[in-house]
């Protein structure tokens, strides 16, 4: 009877080895190359995800070569005035101008929401014209020249407007470094400051919003 004792606790000791073996096992065996599998052992035995594979998926990200958009264009107005201006993803400079604020207007005479900011422009010309040149940039356009200053005498616009073949391919450029849509919505209106991009506004916004980033971007002049 003492033999037979034995030889059971035997048994059940060498089956209760095998079964915590076979757990060890099945942890130290979890797939971490295929993710789907791995992403379902962490939500079953909540296992840590491996950084290793992290930081190599991140590093390869970083590896690839960044998009780059560089294009210089000559804007023109019914003054003979021209500007060069140089185009490096979101650094947009104006060769010619000594104003350290730039602020890009994108429109069309056809558009009503464009004409409507025509006396918010004149505003804004007027208080910063010191520091800020407004360069509004007529693109879509077939309107010709004449007929283009007789929409600018009847409005009354004080800053400078340019009217050329390149203005489309500038506006299609620098949508592209805001990552906006080819048809982009208009006015679209762009603020640089010393060259480096500020910040941006799609559509019709308030004049008092465009004056006080203004009035932060001469701050960071001083």
């Amino acid at each position: 009877m003492l033999k037979l004792n034995a030889l059971f606790l035997l048994t059940s000791l060498l089956l209760f080895t095998a079964c915590e073996d076979k757990k060890s096992t099945d942890k130290n065996n979890i797939i971490i190359e295929n993710t789907t599998e791995f992403a379902q052992a962490t939500t079953k035995n909540d296992v840590t995800p491996n950084p290793y594979k992290i930081q190599k998926q991140t590093s390869h990200r970083e590896k690839e070569s960044p998009v780059i958009f560089s294009d210089t264009f000559k804007l023109n107005n019914d003054k003979n005035t021209t500007y060069t201006v140089n185009v490096f993803n979101q650094k947009v400079t104006f060769r010619e101008s000594d104003k350290a604020i730039v602020l890009v207007t994108f429109f069309t005479t056809w558009c009503t929401p464009c004409i409507g900011s025509i006396p918010y422009m004149n505003d804004l010309h007027k208080k910063y014209q010191k520091d800020m040149l407004i360069a509004g940039i007529l693109i879509h356009d077939d309107i010709s020249s004449k007929k283009l200053q007789s929409f600018l005498a009847k409005h009354d616009v004080k800053y400078y407007i340019a009217q050329g073949k390149y203005n489309n391919d500038f506006a299609s450029l620098v949508a592209k470094t805001l990552h906006l849509p080819t048809n982009f919505s208009i006015p679209l209106t762009v603020m640089y400051v010393e060259g480096k991009y500020f910040t941006h506004y799609e559509g019709v916004v308030p004049v008092e919003m465009i004056a006080y980033d203004i009035e932060e971007a001469l701050k960071t002049l001083k």
